[in-house]
């Protein structure tokens, strides 16, 4: 039978901690690799978490999480496609006079491919399992991700949390048994696909909010009809109350858990 390599990509947050608690506790078999992907706009608590909680942990069990660069592996940014000219994040735009919301493509090109290209060129992989964070309440994004086109032959996912019939709640306990805080969200910090609770956790960030307006003024540069919120106003006026939320974030399939390495 082919061995196939196990690779455990992380996203940071909840149920990639609840996997890092489960090979801590000698739960499930340690992974041949595991990686994280800095797409340079991860959250900063993402990092405070992972650096004072999760890698010391993983360390003591012999497990490195690898963090590879983006601009290492990946060969577009936030604009790509045949013109080079299409914007990758799933923005909003009113383009049109009425809000819409663009297709996500950045993460498959900031995480899914730059860990693929990354094992391929430093570690000569075969074929490989692709651990995902998806919990069982994520069944219909597991199955969708098993049957992508991109999900076959060397590229085969696995779901460790699926497998043990956890859900997030059970990821949460598992995380807390541990001895760990709850993990904060992890999404990249100018994410249009963050509910109101989290666009208020970054405004309060001086570290990240800065960042989230010029970014948003030098999407606009090239494409003035784009927004990172549904309010279509520069995102320091942006009104962050939770009558504001709308169904086109992760109740529509965002960034939730690993759906970044789809």
């Amino acid at each position: 039978m082919e061995k196939r390599t196990q690779i455990w990509n992380s996203g940071g947050g909840t149920q990639s901690s609840a996997i890092a608690a489960l090979i801590v506790m000698g739960e499930i078999e340690a992974p041949d690799l595991a990686v994280i992907v800095d797409t340079g706009r991860e959250k900063s608590t993402t990092w405070e978490y992972l650096d004072r909680w999760v890698i010391p942990a993983l360390k003591n069990v012999g497990v490195t999480l690898h963090r590879v660069a983006k601009e290492e592996y990946a060969t577009v940014d936030v604009f790509g496609g045949k013109d080079k000219d299409t914007l990758l994040i799933p923005a909003y735009t009113n383009q049109s006079g009425e809000i819409g919301k663009l297709h996500t493509y950045c993460s498959g090109e900031w995480k899914r491919d730059v860990v693929r290209r990354w094992a391929t060129k430093e570690h000569n992989v075969k074929a490989v399992d692709n651990w995902i964070g998806f919990s069982i309440d994520e069944i219909g994004r597991a199955v969708r991700t098993q049957k992508a086109v991109k999900s076959q032959g060397k590229w085969r996912t696995r779901f460790p949390l699926i497998d043990r019939g956890m859900n997030r709640g059970n990821c949460v306990a598992l995380v807390k048994k541990i001895g760990w805080p709850p993990p904060p969200r992890s999404s990249c910090w100018m994410c249009p696909n963050q509910q109101m609770t989290e666009w208020r956790d970054v405004k309060r960030d001086p570290r990240d909010w800065p960042k989230v307006i010029e970014f948003e003024k030098m999407i606009q540069i090239r494409d003035p009809n784009a927004w990172l919120t549904s309010q279509a106003v520069p995102i320091e006026q942006a009104d962050f109350d939770d009558v504001n939320e709308v169904l086109f974030g992760r109740d529509s399939g965002g960034c939730e858990s690993g759906n970044c390495f789809i």
